[in-house]
């Protein structure tokens, strides 16, 4: 096992490794600075931004390193992912996908929604960035070599990651729908009752942070390795999205699925999940949803109805 200890020292942020103990009984130095994107980041701070005396290791760089990394990460998996599935869904495959519940023009909607988006996405970053840095100095499970926990664990670890973090989801969401908190922080992200891939993101920044901190808090308690973190970081933003198209491929069973979530948001008071249906079967929050398109024809079998 390893061990990382950080201290100050004036300025600079100095981390000290104690050497890992391989079963071999060889002692083998463990060197972590940064994980990979925020370490491009730092270069690209040195090259366009910050001059080059000031030291890399200085506790503001690998702040503002960390900021920036998931402010600019969470906007731009936001705009294409949400842009990806509203072009093939709403333009490209209209006549097929089109949800008959939304107005023809969305140009308002749309335009709302990027607009809260984009106001909430820095300050949710603010946020946010105390856990990938504590991560960084070595206060999380993140491990980095395959072999420290083997293959299986690895696999095993996804479907355990989102377990855990669908039941920590399950619960804040639910308790951002108590009056109060949903008066001041939920309601914007109820901004419309029928949504699109742009509702993804739009979120209060507190709203936003609550559900997103469970990601990090999974790795301050089990062992994840940091390129599966990464896979999963891109996994959940692509999955906010996809349960906002309205485009059900799956209807009722155990997958938290677009119809789902489409009855949470025009009913309130069901499906609060993110991933499976589990703890809204368990809490008695749950609704069944209809399946409204086959994944390989696309054929649309049921479609919801739009209320007058």
């Amino acid at each position: 096992a390893y061990e990382i200890s950080a201290c100050l020292v004036g300025s600079e942020m100095c981390i000290r490794d104690r050497v890992s103990t391989q079963s071999t009984g060889v002692s083998v130095p463990f060197y972590f600075s940064m994980d990979l994107v925020v370490g491009h980041t730092i270069e690209l701070l040195y090259s366009f931004v910050l001059p080059s005396n000031v030291p890399k290791e200085s506790l503001w760089v690998r702040v503002l390193a960390n900021y920036l990394t998931l402010f600019l990460g969470g906007l731009f998996f936001y705009l294409f992912f949400a842009s990806c599935s509203f072009f093939f869904f709403y333009r490209l495959r209209k006549e097929t996908y089109y949800p008959s519940t939304l107005p023809l023009d969305l140009t308002k909607q749309i335009k709302t929604e990027i607009g809260i988006a984009l106001r909430s996405l820095p300050f949710m970053a603010v946020l946010m960035t105390p856990f990938p840095l504590m991560a960084q100095l070595g206060y999380s499970r993140m491990y980095f070599s395959v072999s420290d926990y083997g293959w299986s664990y690895l696999l095993l670890s996804v479907p355990l990651f989102l377990f855990v973090t669908d039941g920590m989801i399950y619960f804040i969401h639910r308790g951002l729908h108590l009056p109060f908190l949903y008066k001041y922080i939920h309601k914007p992200h109820h901004t419309y009752r029928y949504t699109t891939p742009f509702s993804s993101h739009a979120f209060h920044p507190v709203d936003g942070w609550a559900q997103g901190v469970p990601y990090y808090l999974f790795c301050f308690i089990f062992p994840l390795h940091n390129v599966l973190q990464l896979v999963l970081f891109v996994f959940v933003n692509f999955w906010t999205i996809s349960i906002h198209d309205q485009v059900d491929f799956f209807g009722a069973g155990i997958l938290n699925s677009t119809g789902h979530h489409t009855i949470h948001h025009t009913e309130f008071v069901y499906n609060y999940g993110q991933y499976f249906t589990l703890w809204d079967r368990l809490c008695n929050s749950y609704k069944g949803s209809e399946q409204t398109h086959n994944i390989l024809s696309g054929k649309v079998s049921k479609t919801y109805q739009k209320e007058e």
